[in-house]
C-alpha cells in the first residue's frame, strides 16, 4: 500500500516494526542510522518515514526529520520516542514531523497512525492561498475525504478556506467517516500556523482519569509515577493547532478547564503552582448533536458557544454520491491500483452501495474487493458474502405483551447485529468500529465484553 522508510538503531525493534508494517501490506526499507537513511532518501521516494528519536545516545531523529522535510516533501514523518513528554518531541513536530509515536506501540496503533499519515501526506507544508484546499482536477490524491466536485463538498471547501484566514475556533460536525480530521488538517495547513504543530487529540480514546494529565501535562512528583515533567497535549500545540476530535466525549470537569484555556490562553500542569502562556488555535469535531447534549446537561453551553464560532458540517456520502467516481479513483491511486480499469457497470454498482460508514467504508470496501479479486479486474461478486442482512424484522407490541418476545432480547439482538457489522467492516478493529457506530471506545469495549465479541485492539 505504501513505501515506508524505517530508521531504528535497535535491531529487535527494527525487525518487529518491519514485520508489523509488512502485515498491513506496506513495503519497508529499514535503516539503522541517519547516514543510511540519507542515502535512501537520495535515491528513493517514500510515502511515510518513521524514525527513532534516540540513536547512539543522541537525538539523531531530529536530523532525519529535517532531511525528510528537504528531500521528501510529500512524505509524512513519524517520530518514535520513549520520551514523548520532552521538549525534543515537540521540537521535531515544529521541524515538520507529522506526529510522534510513544514506545512501546501495538501493531493496531501503528497501523492506525500510519493510515492517518498516509491520508495527510499530500497536503502541502505551506499553503498561503485557497489552492491548498481546492483540488485542481479529478486526479488529486491524498485527502480522499474531500475529493469531488459536488455542490455539497464545494460548499465545505469554501467554508474551510474562509475559516483558515481567521484565527477563530472551528467546530466541524458530521457523521463518522466523513473526513472531519482531514478538514481540520486542511484548515491548519492553509493558515498562518502551517509551519507549527498540528496536534490531534482523540477525546473518546482517553480514559477519564487521565484526561487532565494528558491535556495539561504534569510536573515531577505531582502524583505517584510522575518521575519527570510531562508537557501536555495543549502545550505541545503551542504556536499551532490543537484538534479536539470527538469533543462530545470530554468529561464535564475537563470542559470547565478547557473553557478557561480558550478564554485566557493559559494552562496549569497538574501539580504546578504557576500557569503557562500558550498560543493555540482550536479546531474541534464531533458526530454528536452538541445542542442536544447541552439540553441534556452533558455538554457545557458556554463551551459550546466558545467552540461554535465557525461551524463546518461535513456532508455524508449519500448526499454527494456524484463524488464517488472521483473518490474511487483517488483511493485506488492511494492503494497502488491505478493500473486496474473499472468498467462503467462496476462503478455503477459501487455507487449504488449504501456506504453508511461514508468515505471510510468506501475505502474499506475497495480494499476488500481488491484483496479478493483476480489481478487487473474488480470482481463485485466478492461482496456477496458481506451483504447479508443481520437486522431482525420489526417485532410487534402484541408479541411483547403476549410474552412471545422479550424487549431486552430484541434490543440486544439489534445491538449485536450492528456491532458485528461494524467490526466486520473494520477487520476487527474496535477503535475504528466505535467511530463507525458513533460511540466512544470505552462504550465499545463495554459492548464487546457484554456481547462476547472479540477484537484485535482491546
Amino acid at each position: 500500500m505504501a513505501n515506508i522508510l524505517l530508521v531504528e538503531d535497535e535491531e529487535n525493534i527494527r525487525q518487529v516494526l518491519t514485520l508489523s508494517l509488512n502485515s498491513f501490506g506496506h513495503e519497508v526499507t529499514a535503516c539503522e542510522n541517519p547516514l543510511e537513511a540519507e542515502k535512501q532518501m537520495g535515491t528513493n521516494q517514500f510515502d511515510v518515514i518513521i524514525t527513532d528519536l534516540r540513536m547512539d545516545g543522541v537525538d539523531a531523529g531530529i536530523d532525519v526529520v529535517r532531511m525528510a522535510k528537504t528531500t521528501q516533501p510529500h512524505a509524512s514523518t513519524l517520530l518514535l520516542t520513549a520520551y514523548a513528554s520532552t521538549e525534543t518531541a515537540v521540537e521535531a513536530m515544529r521541524e515538520g514531523a507529522f506526529d510522534y509515536i510513544t514506545k512501546p506501540i501495538s501493531r493496531t496503533e501503528l497501523g492506525d497512525i500510519v493510515e492517518r499519515a498516509l491520508e495527510a501526506r499530500n497536503i502541502p507544508t505551506h499553503a498561503p492561498s485557497s489552492q491548498a484546499i481546492r483540488p485542481q482536477n479529478n486526479q488529486t490524491h491524498g485527502s480522499t475525504n474531500l475529493t469531488g466536485h459536488s455542490h455539497a463538498i464545494e460548499r465545505v471547501r469554501d467554508r474551510l478556506q474562509r475559516a483558515a484566514k481567521r484565527d477563530f475556533t472551528v467546530l466541524i460536525t458530521g457523521e463518522s467517516g466523513t473526513g472531519k480530521e482531514v478538514a481540520a488538517r486542511l484548515v491548519h495547513e492553509a493558515s498562518v500556523r502551517s509551519s507549527a504543530p498540528f496536534v490531534p487529540v482523540h477525546c473518546g480514546a482517553i480514559p477519564e482519569n487521565l484526561f487532565e494529565s494528558e491535556l495539561f501535562g504534569y510536573i515531577k512528583g505531582a502524583f505517584t509515577g510522575a518521575e519527570q515533567d510531562k508537557i501536555g497535549l495543549i502545550e505541545s500545540a503551542d504556536g499551532g493547532t490543537l484538534f479536539l476530535d470527538e469533543i462530545g466525549e470530554m468529561p464535564l470537569q475537563i470542559q470547565v478547564k478547557l473553557l478557561r484555556v480558550l478564554q485566557d490562553m493559559r494552562v496549569r500542569p497538574v501539580g504546578a503552582k504557576d500557569e503557562r502562556q500558550v498560543d493555540i488555535r482550536v479546531v474541534a469535531a464531533t458526530n454528536r448533536d452538541l445542542n442536544e447534549e447541552v439540553q441534556q446537561g452533558n455538554f457545557r453551553e458556554d463551551l459550546f458557544y466558545r467552540l461554535n464560532v465557525i461551524p463546518v458540517h461535513m456532508p455524508p456520502l449519500r448526499q454527494r454520491k456524484e463524488d464517488i467516481p472521483d473518490l474511487v479513483d483517488s483511493i485506488m491511486h492511494k492503494l497502488g491500483a491505478d493500473n486496474i480499469k473499472i468498467d462503467n457497470d462496476v462503478m455503477q454498482k459501487i455507487c449504488n452501495l449504501p456506504f453508511e460508514g461514508n468515505v471510510r467504508e468506501l475505502e474499506n470496501t475497495l480494499q476488500r474487493i481488491l484483496a479478493l479479486s483476480d489481478e487487473n479486474r474488480l470482481d463485485m461478486s466478492v461482496l456477496d458474502d458481506f451483504e447479508t442482512s443481520h437486522t431482525p424484522s420489526t417485532p410487534s407490541l402484541a408479541q411483547i405483551q403476549s410474552g412471545e418476545l422479550s424487549l431486552d432480547a430484541q434490543l440486544e439482538d439489534v445491538e449485536k447485529a450492528l456491532v458485528q457489522q461494524a467490526m466486520q467492516q473494520t477487520g476487527g478493529n474496535a477503535t475504528q468500529a466505535a467511530k463507525l457506530l458513533g460511540i466512544s471506545f470505552r462504550s465499545m469495549r463495554y459492548r464487546l465484553e457484554k456481547l462476547g465479541i472479540k477484537a484485535k485492539d482491546t
